[in-house]
């Protein structure tokens, strides 16, 4: 494949109207459809993560095996669910359908996802379970990594941010919407298919609503190495994307180091009574999903108005860990709710923005958007499975504050390393 040079704005298919090759602006079907669409997606996938895979796993195992297939199950999901997206993004960039690139993904993953949340509430052993929520985490991935490429194909760059503000609220949407749905019901089979099919039906619906980008030009066939290539790009040959890469993992190593370990600093480290951690940690999601939802709809539109990423980039990600250390430095639970909103605001401002700013970065050819858009989906979960991994140390050196302070020091760095990236402003 010939070297792309890399370019502020991303060339549009014939299919859209365009201006010297670039999307005029977005059909409004698509600007409301889209984060709909995105929505219930995140409630389909989020749903049986939330709840459904502790109550079903509760059911079929006893008190003393319960904790470690659980552990099984939800690990095995999580590493499927970070590889499936960049490698379905990769086939969806490379799909010739006459019904489009996106649409046979986000159509097909979505019924494959839906299919398998009802063998996942009817599972009665753990084998089953664990097939189960993989298929699940394959379908659900498949038709996100297809949904999220939508965006460089269907809007012009000056709305991109506005198009990922709204992108960006919808997990946290998602959140809620599936906690509501998992409360309305008492049994694992219709908390994890009455949000799947809400969500499914949302995504079918929105496919038929946008003109799809159709590849004419059949790509060679996949062999071990582009297949392999899916989960990576080369930064020397696009420094501008291998920057931005960076910083997004940089910054949710930090945002992960809050994360994964607030209710243990609830309880170990203020002393909160254990019946009242889980009030806390609602509380403290609730209050910094506000946040997001509020700041990721603005950041975008500001970003918009005012033609430039990096700064608000920055910016954004220097609150997100500011928020962290009021958190660290917390000697009292409200002063944690402070610091979880002051995150939640950072954060909603930094998903908007980084979305758009990859979306800008993209090279002109538009041959590997979704593959791309899946490779950065890694370094948003990757801090996941790497956090945990280095802070039993850190911890016994220095508690929890040394491990959220040494978290808010990584997300600093990273948002400094976004001055790095040439051709964006």
């Amino acid at each position: 494949m010939a070297i792309e040079s890399l370019s502020q704005e991303t060339a549009a298919p014939s299919a859209l109207s365009t201006t010297a090759g670039l999307p005029v602006k977005a059909p409004r079907a698509y600007v409301i459809g889209m984060p709909i669409a995105s929505a219930g997606l995140w409630m389909a996938v989020l749903a049986p993560a939330l709840v459904v895979l502790a109550i079903k796993v509760s059911e079929i195992t006893t008190p003393d095996t319960r904790a470690g297939a659980l552990s099984l199950v939800a690990g095995v999901g999580a590493v499927i669910a970070l590889l499936a997206n960049p490698f379905f993004g990769r086939l969806s960039d490379r799909t010739t359908s006459r019904f489009g690139m996106r649409k046979p993904w986000i159509v097909g993953g979505s019924l494959v996802g839906l299919a398998s949340l009802f063998l996942l509430g009817s599972g009665t052993n753990v084998g089953t379970v664990l097939v189960a929520w993989v298929v699940a985490q394959l379908g659900f991935n498949a038709a996100l990594a297809a949904l999220v490429a939508t965006l460089p194909d269907q809007a012009a760059p000056a709305e991109r941010g506005r198009l990922s503000g709204l992108i960006g609220m919808t997990l946290p949407i998602g959140l809620v919407a599936a906690a509501f749905f998992a409360q309305m019901f008492d049994n694992a089979l219709q908390m994890a298919v009455v949000p799947g099919v809400v969500g499914t039906l949302v995504a079918i619906a929105f496919a038929f609503t946008f003109k799809d980008r159709v590849l004419t030009a059949k790509p060679a066939p996949l062999n071990l190495k582009e297949i392999l290539g899916s989960f990576y790009f080369d930064p020397r040959l696009y420094p501008g994307l291998g920057w931005a890469w960076l910083t997004k993992f940089m910054v949710y190593v930090g945002y992960c180091a809050g994360l994964l370990y607030l209710p243990y600093f609830f309880a170990d480290h203020l002393h909160v009574e254990e019946t009242q951690v889980t009030t806390l940690v609602f509380q403290a999601t609730l209050v910094s999903s506000a946040g997001t939802v509020v700041t990721s709809i603005a950041g975008g539109w500001i970003s918009d108005r005012i033609g430039k990423r990096k700064g608000m980039v920055i910016v954004s990600a220097l609150i997100m860990m500011g928020g962290l250390i009021v958190i660290a430095t917390s000697s009292n639970t409200g002063q944690v709710l402070v610091g979880q909103a002051i995150l939640g605001l950072g954060l909603g401002c930094f998903s908007a923005v980084d979305v758009a700013l990859i979306a800008d970065l993209l090279p002109s050819s538009q041959a590997e958007n979704a593959k791309t858009f899946g490779v950065f989906n890694i370094a948003q979960a990757l801090p996941q499975s790497l956090v945990p991994a280095v802070a039993f140390p850190v911890i016994a050196l220095g508690g929890y504050p040394a491990l959220f302070l040494g978290g808010a020091a990584v997300g600093i760095i990273g948002a400094v390393l976004v001055t790095r990236i040439k051709g964006v402003k």
